[in-house]
């Protein structure tokens, strides 16, 4: 009797176990999206992407690459330019320069050169943004498209200063587009997709790499002579290599975040560091571009300092926020509505000013003419400005007209050099001191057979301060007749120096 009482009972609990197993399974079968169900039965506000993500058909990837590709481009920019080389001999080179001299003008001879990039279309009549750096200075712009035919690109506009340009393609069919998302909405781990032309030497157009945003806000990067002014990168792992540039990034919405433009690379590939123009930067400089032609930005006049902590504590200020004013140009907007040297700016038409970027960025984006509110910290009260902006253009132009008019007929010594400001500091990533900045040095002068090197910043020359790139030009007038050596006092990498340099 007990054995059958014991049998009864283990039959009931292994009954209960298959019916709880059973019940499982039904419950299981009833929530899997079978490859049967549409679309409209996922349900509103779910993901179109859920069921072939979750379950091992296509990724969302898939999606968003077949809708951005046809609109990517490929961009080749053909150039004409004197070629410093002989077949047999480089004239820059260190041997045949001292023992042959410098090779006469005859000798050079035109070379073509041809850059590679990437682009997209943004209209569908035919504009397509890039990088400048893509199409600076060419003589001739091609560009191929999804479906093969190739076209010539007749207008062009350029914006050095965000490294953006607009070309135009004359198409007798409507061309596909991308559609452009909001970058300030992006953070750091959400996927991002490049897509461009990388090695397009070996024909690789239209790549797709996936990655994550790894950083925002990025900046101080110098790129060679021309290195933009504004910048405000996206960083990203997704590969981004040569012929990449002028590519989208593109969010998981399958909208376009940013701009494809550097990379930082020892070896000129790939290491998982690529860096993209914000959208949100890029779209008013397209609208005037497109509408205009060039592009107009507001000019304050004044040189703002960046506040460390050590600034902030000696001016005993709470916080780091805020750009410091160190400078307050003649005749500008600023000195017009009141700025004075040691004014902190804590807003900028209505924004709080973090940073140094973002100041520079907040006046940028203003039109000429704009009369904006400016809050400072002056002796520990809050002071409200009112100032009309200026045009920076028209500032830059009237600026290098200047400067120009101020050189010597020649580079003395074979030195370029610009009145170093925190910009360029901040730039070059080296320590901000007044003087000047050694930007270039001529092969063969004086100055490339002394220790002097680029990005010494000049502090003083024959005895005398040297401040700006007029004061410069004063003393090199004044010594250009100079036989024997002339002393200069530079800075490099935080310590002092003094180089003789001797007049050939």
């Amino acid at each position: 009797m007990n054995n059958s009482g014991a049998t009864i009972k283990n039959l009931l609990v292994l009954s209960t176990l298959a019916l709880f197993f059973i019940a499982v399974g039904i419950f299981v079968a009833s929530n899997l999206n079978l490859p049967g169900e549409t679309e409209a039965e996922i349900g509103e506000g779910q993901s179109p992407f859920r069921d072939s993500f979750l379950y091992g058909q296509h990724s969302p990837f898939a999606t968003i690459a077949e809708r951005v590709k046809p609109a990517v481009v490929n961009i080749s920019a053909e150039s004409v330019r004197e070629s410093p080389y002989h077949q047999f001999f480089p004239y820059d080179d260190e041997f045949f320069r001292r023992f042959f001299g410098i090779p006469p003008e005859r000798f050079r001879r035109p070379q073509k050169s041809r850059s590679l990039g990437s682009g997209f279309v943004v209209t569908e009549d035919g504009y397509i943004v890039t990088n400048n750096h893509v199409v600076r200075d060419a003589d001739k712009i091609t560009v191929k498209l999804s479906d093969k035919s190739q076209f010539r690109a007749e207008w062009v506009r350029t914006d050095p200063e965000t490294d953006l340009a607009v070309l135009k393609v004359e198409a007798e069919y409507r061309l596909p587009t991308v559609e452009l998302g909001d970058s300030d909405s992006i953070r750091v781990g959400d996927w991002a997709m490049a897509i461009g032309n990388p090695f397009p030497e070996l024909g690789l157009d239209r790549t797709v790499t996936v990655g994550v945003i790894s950083a925002l806000g990025r900046k101080g990067f110098s790129f060679g002579a021309e290195s933009p002014s504004y910048q405000d990168y996206i960083q990203t792992d997704a590969s981004i290599n040569p012929g990449n540039s002028g590519g989208p990034l593109v969010g998981i919405s399958g909208q376009v975040i940013g701009i494809n433009s550097a990379i930082i690379s020892p070896s000129g590939g790939n290491i998982g560091i690529g860096f993209a123009i914000p959208i949100n930067l890029a779209k008013p400089v397209i609208e005037q571009l497109i509408s205009s032609g060039t592009v107009a930005r507001g000019y304050l006049g004044i040189m703002p300092q960046q506040i460390d902590k050590d600034m902030a504590e000696a001016l005993n200020l709470s916080t780091t926020e805020g750009v410091l004013v160190s400078e307050v140009t003649e005749d500008s907007p600023a000195e017009k509505a009141g700025f004075k040297v040691g004014d902190v700016i804590l807003k900028f038409a209505g924004s709080r000013v973090a940073d140094l970027t973002q100041f520079r960025l907040l006046v940028a984006s203003k039109k000429p003419g704009e009369q904006v509110e400016v809050e400072v910290l002056r002796d520990k009260k809050a002071k409200a400005l009112k100032v009309k902006l200026g045009d920076r253009a028209e500032y830059l132009r009237l600026a290098s007209a200047e400067r120009q008019g101020d050189k010597p007929e020649t580079y003395w010594l074979g030195l370029e050099v610009v009145t170093m400001t925190p910009e360029l500091a901040q730039q070059y990533n080296i320590k901000y001191l007044r003087g000047v900045l050694i930007v270039g040095i001529y092969p063969g002068s004086a100055a490339d057979d002394s220790e002097l090197q680029r990005l010494d910043i000049i502090v003083e020359i024959d005895g005398r301060r040297i401040e700006t790139e007029k004061a410069y030009n004063e003393v090199a007038k004044s010594l250009k007749d100079r036989k024997k050596a002339v002393s200069f006092f530079v800075s490099r990498g935080g310590t002092n120096q003094f180089v003789a340099v001797r007049p050939e």
